[in-house]
């Protein structure tokens, strides 16, 4: 009976306390103690057969803006451009630390770019962005590193046609392509016949990641992963520490020769990251203020980067060759536009030529709407009482622009489902609302050698190559619809008949 009545007044004490706080916050579903709205979102991602098609659900239903109670922590979500802008742009020093899974910051030790805030995050992001510009990111240097990988992926299509025509494996294409970009920005080396065993089961192991995480795995203590799912748990850590070290070896290789004298550092012109970072631990040795810049921070970069690096870009390409050849009028109208501008193909297309390839622009808009790559956005922390479009917003709950939802938002994106480049070019002003490197201060860090490598690659593929499918039509659905990230139909096979 007293066990009864301690509990009631428990359960008593949390529903006024939760009442009181969702007044300060915007409107969303009637939350329960302890699980929040976790029941809802379940109940309507498996009714709406995914979890961008909830929260579309809980937009139409509650507005632009609204809260979820994940848990006993309240969750507001953005999921229109000009709030987004409002919030994270223009006020985005109050939002520029993120909430860290609990899984991902006992992995990451507060180290390295996603999975870190404050000082640590900050200093990263500064030293990784002035070590991509002196490598010519952005530039030419840029675009003709993503060439040559393309060409001599080309190359290799060539050799294996029969008749002008090869069956190409997408993913296998493309995630073998951006891998060798970034490998090569990151650790100055590119995948060969020589290696590509090696970057294989990196991807495996990269896909078995994304494949096991869910929002309960980001959401739920460590403790209870441990104790109520330690199977999982223990699989979790080990697949993260695995890659994380496997990208990393080249590094350590490096600083181990650096160490011994096999190896010379570049002081005045680094030729790849570990180089530059390398570099600087030297530099801040010197200055005897190496705290930040060491071996371990350097692994969790260098992770953090590839995972980003790669992952990202390569499904973003799979699912757009898989929208493309499901639309073969937008590859005609994008392939005449590229002719014009390269001189009926002449050289190959450049970044230089962005300005003239307007159709090819919206295209690609058009693809990175529809592939959006997270289902659930990565959580920022408010420090302090504020208002987000008329709604109070309490300090400590966690915010973000609900990237997947707002890319479905038909009040922005009419009839939203559609695969329809034109709408960027019917509204010029559209195409600034796509934003799937994510917006403010935490936005993505390699957005201009990913944005390069989509253009480069689906413009000059369209260039050289009439692209149909090998077979069926393949599916143009998220695969991992309950996941925390999407996933394209990945058995594709397609025809790249040369021009």
């Amino acid at each position: 009976m007293i066990l009864l009545l301690l509990f009631t007044t428990f359960l008593a004490v949390l529903i006024v306390r939760q009442y009181k706080q969702a007044k300060k916050l915007p409107p969303g579903p009637t939350s329960l103690p302890l699980i929040g709205n976790i029941h809802q979102l379940v109940y309507y991602s498996w009714k709406e057969k995914g979890v961008v098609k909830a929260f579309d659900y809980f937009r139409q239903t509650y507005g632009d803006v609204f809260t979820l109670w994940m848990g006993p922590l309240p969750h507001v979500s953005i999921c229109d451009y000009e709030t987004s802008q409002e919030v994270f742009v223009k006020n985005g020093n109050k939002y520029k630390d993120r909430f860290l899974p609990p899984i991902f910051l006992h992995v990451s030790e507060n180290l390295g770019l996603v999975a870190a805030n404050g000082d640590v995050w900050a200093e990263m992001r500064r030293f990784t962005l002035l070590a991509f510009r002196t490598m010519g990111v952005g530039r030419d240097l840029m675009e003709e590193r993503i060439l040559n990988e393309l060409n001599a992926r080309c190359a290799e299509i060539d050799a294996d046609a029969i008749n002008g025509k090869t069956v190409v494996q997408t993913t296998e294409f493309f995630d073998l392509t951006v891998g060798s970009v970034i490998n090569s920005v990151l650790v100055g080396k590119r995948f060969d016949d020589s290696n590509k065993d090696e970057f294989f089961k990196l991807k495996h192991l990269l896909d078995s990641g994304a494949e096991l995480f869910t929002i309960f795995d980001l959401t739920v203590p460590v403790w209870f992963l441990k104790k109520f799912c330690p199977g999982r748990f223990a699989r979790i850590v080990e697949l993260q520490e695995e890659i994380v070290n496997f990208v990393s070896r080249e590094a350590r290789e490096r600083f181990e020769k650096v160490q011994s004298g096999e190896h010379t550092l570049n002081h005045e012109d680094p030729q790849d990251f570990v180089e530059a970072y390398l570099v600087k631990i030297e530099e801040e040795k010197e200055k005897g203020n190496a705290k930040m810049y060491t071996m371990d921070c350097l692994k969790h970069v260098i992770g953090d980067l590839w995972l980003a690096g790669q992952d990202t870009t390569a499904t973003t390409l799979v699912s757009g060759f898989n929208q493309l050849v499901n639309h073969p009028e937008v590859i005609e109208k994008c392939r005449r536009e590229i002719m014009r501008v390269t001189g009926n193909g002449s050289r190959p297309l450049g970044l230089k030529d962005r300005a003239e390839t307007h159709y090819l622009n919206a295209t690609i808009a058009e693809i990175q709407r529809h592939a959006s790559i997270l289902n659930v956005n990565f959580w920022r922390i408010n420090h302090e009482p504020t208002t987000v479009r008329g709604y109070p917003v309490d300090s400590g709950c966690m915010i973000t622009a609900q990237l997947g939802a707002l890319h479905v938002n038909n009040d922005i994106f009419k009839n939203a489902d559609k695969f329809y480049p034109e709408r960027f070019i019917e509204n010029e002003k559209l195409i600034n609302q796509v934003i799937p490197f994510g917006i403010g201060k935490r936005s993505c860090v390699g957005e201009n050698i990913a944005r390069s490598e989509m253009y480069l690659m689906i413009g000059n593929l369209l260039l050289r190559y009439d692209i149909k499918p090998h077979g069926s039509l393949p599916s143009t659905e998220d695969k991992l619809p309950y996941s925390a990230g999407k996933l394209p139909d990945k058995t594709v096979k397609l025809e790249f008949i040369k021009l």
